[in-house]
């Protein structure tokens, strides 16, 4: 697979991302005054935080390009994993400010000045969110990277919520005047769900986490089929969506260095090819 394509394309779904969700959210603000709904406030704010989120990961997926460095010789895959986090903390900031707006309003409910307005324009952001969305997650898929698979999610969650915030609007022109508060708490719910799970997934390869425990036994399976040699140990790193290995093989005291230099480099080929790792070091252990 081509990783500068990868990246590429990686970066132009977040790039348009980030402004289709700053147009969004300019137009809900813009609109809310006149319309004097905390929803539609509440969505547009949700909106263009989400567009600072897909700058975030913008900008993570944008680094993860740069070539390895003296100071930085397992490159910037990690950065993807921060900038999800960064972006995680930043959405949760966002739902604690519109859960105590909407709290302020829920006590001192203020009637939406013009219904059709405002539902007119919850209805189109959800649908323009929802297509983006759908679009950026296909590609974050293919390419297995988590912050993009936030971005995307993110995005739907705005999606969602603008129709979440659509029903209560219309609850409120029917004659429920609180709606309009509830419905921007409920929108804050989703923005806390995506916060805590993307914090989650992110911190979790920020520490080496590896999510795939199984992979270990299959390598030391297919090395001791493969090679006849017993297999002490491997320990795996994550690395973004990429992963480094270390295995530690026990050889005869006796075989000599030219045999296990060419024994080691057909382990670390192999491993290489068959798991795919980023890069595999074979540490021999003598009995």
């Amino acid at each position: 697979m081509d990783k500068s394509a990868v990246f590429d394309e990686a970066r132009k779904a977040a790039w348009v991302s980030i402004w289709t969700l700053i147009a969004i959210g300019v137009a809900e603000v813009l609109l809310s005054f006149f319309t004097n709904s905390l929803t539609l406030f509440a969505d547009g704010l949700d909106s263009l935080a989400d567009a600072l989120v897909s700058f975030v990961v913008w900008f993570g997926i944008r680094m993860i390009h740069r070539p390895k460095s003296r100071l930085f010789p397992f490159g910037y895959t990690k950065i993807e994993s921060f900038a999800a986090f960064v972006a995680a903390v930043i959405i949760l900031f966002l739902g604690g400010s519109i859960v105590y707006n909407a709290y302020q309003h829920f006590l001192h409910p203020e009637p939406v000045g013009n219904y059709p307005v405002t539902m007119a324009a919850l209805a189109g952001a959800g649908a323009v969110s929802l297509h983006r969305a759908f679009k950026v997650r296909s590609v974050a898929k293919k390419y297995d990277l988590i912050s993009l698979n936030l971005d995307a999610k993110n995005s739907i969650k705005d999606g969602t919520a603008s129709f979440v915030g659509l029903a209560s609007v219309i609850a409120a022109f029917f004659g429920i005047p609180y709606m309009d508060a509830i419905g921007s708490i409920m929108i804050a719910g989703y923005i806390f769900y995506m916060a805590f799970t993307a914090l989650k997934e992110s911190a979790l390869v920020l520490v080496d986490a590896v999510k795939n425990p199984e992979m270990q036994a299959e390598m030391i399976a297919h090395i001791e089929k493969k090679f006849s040699v017993r297999v002490e140990k491997i320990l795996l790193r994550p690395a973004g969506q990429e992963f480094y290995a270390q295995v530690h093989v026990e050889l005869d005291k006796n075989m000599s260095l030219d045999k296990a230099n060419e024994l080691m480099s057909k382990i670390r080929a192999s491993v290489m090819s068959e798991f795919e790792t980023e890069d595999t070091v074979v540490i021999p252990k003598p009995v």
